[in-house]
């Protein structure tokens, strides 16, 4: 049953505008892009949570286009990627090698507990692309994977980068039981500059910054997933005494914009001798990646003429 407090994000303005903020919270979108892969629960974990965290960033921009959050990396996940449409389409895939998972676990003894993503990642970068189709409408920033959770990567990306005061919280509720669902979620805050100085004279712009985040961090799992709360609730449970004001930002559900018309056409730009390596009973077979829909071509219709 979908749940009207989910797979929503939150905008959110505190202590007279001069902080702003995000809270997004993941339900049906992150199950239907699971249950369309057959990830090792690490691996769902982790993508689950990079998904909140890509339609939280993504958020946060004004765009027409797509918003990619992408990691590249040396560990068992190798790479992961999560695009969010300014629509609100939402799809996800992963790539690992479930014997280095397994292996990782083993060595930090850690086979039944949730272990942060960045130890299996590994090595290598967290990008976010802003595409809008064309090159001078693309935007990249990239960080190297550096913390001990997801969160601090990104944070670190805002620190470096937009230097811009930045606090991300990320939460993950994995299947308790077999017909238990994955949740995920995410609240960030930003100060903004040029607000700064519509608080009053008397306020310590750097003291509400550090309360306001002593708030978020306050903020428990038991909480963001009670499926009862509104994000006006929880809003309203941190920051009711700091000028809260709340409004809907965005809606989100699974989308994936493959089709045979696409892949037809990446098939047949290949060269001959590729498409007869990949052909099998005279045809070529492909899945997508992203949503699992598999594709048959006969040889013929990808020969050029």
């Amino acid at each position: 049953m979908v749940n009207k407090n989910f797979d929503t994000c939150a905008s959110f303005h505190i202590n007279n505008g001069a902080f702003f903020g995000r809270l997004v919270r993941l339900d049906e979108v992150v199950n239907t892009i699971l249950t369309r892969h057959n990830y090792p629960p690490v691996v769902s974990g982790i993508l689950a949570e990079s998904t909140a965290l890509a339609t939280l960033l993504a958020s946060t921009i004004k765009y027409d286009g797509i918003f990619t959050l992408q990691t590249q990396s040396n560990g068992p996940v190798g790479m992961i990627v999560v695009d969010v449409t300014s629509k609100g389409a939402v799809r996800a895939s992963a790539n690992y090698d479930n014997q280095r998972i397994e292996n990782a676990k083993t060595l930090r003894k850690t086979e039944d507990e949730h272990e942060e993503t960045p130890h299996f990642l590994g090595g290598g970068y967290l990008a976010f692309t802003v595409d809008q189709g064309g090159p001078d409408k693309t935007y990249q920033g990239i960080v190297d994977i550096r913390g001990k959770t997801l969160a601090e990567c990104a944070m670190r990306y805002f620190r470096q980068s937009e230097q811009i005061d930045t606090h991300i919280k990320l939460f993950l509720k994995a299947p308790e039981t077999e017909n238990d669902r994955w949740m995920a979620a995410g609240i960030l805050l930003q100060k903004l500059p040029d607000r700064g100085g519509k608080l009053d004279e008397s306020v310590d712009i750097d003291a509400a910054w550090e309360e306001a985040v002593v708030f978020i961090d306050s903020l428990k799992d038991t909480e963001i997933f009670d499926v009862r709360l509104s994000a006006a609730d929880l809003l309203h449970r941190l920051f009711h005494a700091n000028g809260l004001e709340v409004e809907t930002a965005g809606q989100y559900h699974f989308g994936c914009r493959c089709s045979r018309e696409k892949l037809q056409a990446v098939l047949a730009a290949m060269k001959p001798e590729e498409i007869d390596a990949m052909t099998e009973n005279g045809k070529i077979t492909a899945e997508c990646h992203f949503c699992g829909e598999k594709y048959s071509f006969e040889k013929g219709e990808l020969l050029k003429q």
